[in-house]
């Protein structure tokens, strides 16, 4: 089985081109059976078309899927055009889905948990969360995630997978690279991404003992951010510790030079069923 979390950047290339015939062959090409996708517009259409981006993307993927916003709306049938969040797509049925809204932050946009339970052939079911939280303050990441673990600790003693943009860079990663560091807290765009003083994100998902399948498998310094001008890792997919042992490897996905997607690459985890 492969898993994988892909940051789409809302339907546009860096470029602001539309891009969901590029999202399509990418995750094709990553051969993935579990998509987590963020910052995804929905119902949003296809240039030229009625069908939703997301909705097309399912199809030419042959998979199912279910979308989080991460909004308040008035009781509607339907969502506002512009409906942002995040989206779970799967080859195998979602059995059972839930969207929750993370801890308001004053002055930051709201934050969500998309929860999916997929069953898995013979009858088994893995639960899968996807999430994107603040790019501009880690206090606002952690109370984000705060509200992520009161979700996910139900699943505690279960396999499940916590994945998304965390947008923040793994103390693994700065460890290792003390330059990276440096050259962070300078950056106009990653100077956010790291934390001052105190707990990290990424250093509290990992004391609540869930795996960096990244860690595992790859090397510090990795980018999974493609426009700043240094190496930032800030896509994740972890895995419970029930889960483990089950991962067999985890890449960064890397197109060609020029034909990307997304201002993001894709990072797959291969787990054996």
């Amino acid at each position: 089985m492969r898993i994988a979390t892909y940051n789409i950047h809302g339907w546009q290339t860096e470029a602001g081109r539309p891009n969901e015939q590029l999202v399509a062959t990418t995750l094709a090409s990553t051969g993935a059976d579990i998509v987590g996708l963020n910052e995804v517009f929905y119902p949003r259409a296809m240039p030229g078309s009625d069908q939703p981006s997301l909705s097309w993307l399912a199809g030419q993927l042959g998979m199912e899927f279910v979308f989080g916003p991460c909004m308040r709306w008035p009781a509607e049938e339907d969502l506002p055009t512009d409906a942002y969040g995040n989206a779970l797509l799967s080859r195998w049925p979602i059995a059972a889905n839930a969207s929750h809204l993370l801890s308001p932050v004053p002055g930051k946009h709201q934050r969500g948990l998309l929860e999916g339970r997929i069953l898995l052939p013979e009858d088994r079911t893995l639960t899968v969360y996807v999430t994107h939280l603040d790019h501009t303050d880690e206090d606002a990441r952690l109370q984000q995630l705060r509200a992520l673990r009161s979700w996910t600790m139900r699943d505690r003693n279960r396999p499940h997978v916590v994945m998304g943009d965390f947008n923040a860079v793994s103390p693994w990663d700065l460890q290792a690279r003390p330059d990276l560091a440096a050259a962070l807290r300078v950056h106009p765009k990653g100077h956010n991404l790291v934390p001052e003083d105190g707990p990290s994100v990424i250093s509290q998902m990992e004391k609540a003992g869930y795996v960096d399948t990244y860690r595992q498998f790859g090397h510090p310094g990795a980018r999974s951010l493609i426009p700043p001008d240094t190496d930032i890792r800030i896509d994740y997919i972890f895995v419970s510790q029930a889960m483990a042992k089950d991962v067999q490897s985890c890449v960064i996905w890397e197109e060609p030079s020029g034909e990307e997607a997304s201002d993001h690459r894709a990072v797959v985890a291969e787990v054996q069923l």
